[in-house]
């Protein structure tokens, strides 16, 4: 990389936040609604239903609260069990998240309190933040804490004191990545094209959560079949690692030999070609399924090297559907 092309930092996002937030929220007072829950966390107050008004915010003072979520009705009963619960406050406490979702029925509004209370170990729930990493959670709370936990190794790649910030600086990555407008102003479009040029960690994680599920399927050659529309070369490939896989368990299970040692004494591996064809001799499989195997193996390796002719998708396709057939018994 060139010396004068910066690397992209998501540090240097949150100095943007209050700029972009007033453009887009109407500058939120972030700052001023610590002040306000901070005393909760010291425990110099108990938490009552002053705190709920703060939050709403009715005047806009701090922030239109009001004008993104519904908060319900709540009681001085309702909050009895939390008068000191955010005393003391520190991350990851997931007792105290569902309680608190149980009562306010929101885990947006949930995570603003949390996040004023301790900005060092929480941070607000927001959808643009929340689709930038392609957070994942079978309920509300977990998704929250699948979130602080994202944020939190980011903290630490990118040397944040504190989880808010990294929110923020997450937020305004989301706000200009998903604008036409600030993607072409200096010097948001420098961040945008820095962001864009190579890999950093904020990718890695958004790729980890959005392909969690899709990995989750094990065999390589169903997950070649989920990507053939989007990458048909990525999908044979995966499908002859897939097909290598199992042609190497199956010669295992029959005591061939997958591996060798040369003159020099040192080991290696036997070719996928030399393999098939000792299952062939001792009839483990057919010579048709042999020619099968052979000529999938070729399609592979022409990915793998781009070699000519081309491959096609209609090729791959066919390709994975006749190993997915041929393994049908071993998947």
């Amino acid at each position: 990389m060139g010396a004068n092309v910066k690397r992209f930092d998501l540090k240097e996002l949150r100095s943007y936040f209050p700029i972009i937030s007033q453009r887009t929220l109407g500058g939120p007072k972030m700052k001023e609604l610590e002040d306000l829950y901070a005393p909760l966390k010291s425990g110099s107050v108990e938490f009552g239903l002053q705190h709920i008004r703060i939050i709403r915010d009715e005047d806009k003072k701090y922030w239109r609260f009001l004008d993104w979520w519904k908060m319900p009705e709540i009681s001085e009963a309702d909050i009895v069990d939390f008068k000191h619960a955010f005393c003391g406050l520190r991350g990851f406490n997931e007792e105290l998240v569902t309680k608190l979702f149980l009562l306010l029925k929101n885990i947006e509004i949930v995570s603003s309190i949390l996040r004023f209370v301790s900005p060092e170990n929480y941070a607000i729930f927001s959808t643009p933040v929340e689709d930038l990493l392609n957070i994942k959670g079978r309920t509300p709370v977990l998704k929250y804490m699948a979130y602080l936990s994202d944020l939190r190794e980011l903290r630490e790649l990118y040397h944040f004191a504190r989880i808010a910030d990294v929110d923020m600086a997450l937020w305004t990555l989301a706000r200009i990545l998903n604008s036409t407008s600030l993607k072409k102003e200096h010097p948001y479009n420098e961040i945008y094209e820095n962001y864009k040029r190579e890999p950093n960690s904020v990718k890695r994680i958004m790729a980890r959560n959005a392909l969690e599920q899709i990995w989750s399927e094990k065999k390589y050659i169903h997950i070649a079949d989920l990507f053939l529309q989007t990458d048909y070369v990525v999908a044979g490939i995966l499908a002859g690692r897939e097909l290598e896989c199992q042609i190497k368990k199956k010669c295992e299970a029959n005591h061939i030999d997958i591996s060798h040692f040369n003159e020099s004494g040192h080991e290696g591996n036997v070719s996928l070609r030399k393999l098939v064809k000792e299952l062939f001799y001792k009839e483990f499989i057919s010579r048709e399924e042999k020619r099968q195997i052979y000529g999938w193996w070729g399609i592979r390796s022409q990915l793998v090297h781009e070699e000519s002719p081309p491959i096609g998708e209609a090729q791959v396709r066919r390709m994975i559907e006749e190993i997915i057939d041929f393994l049908r018994d071993e998947l």
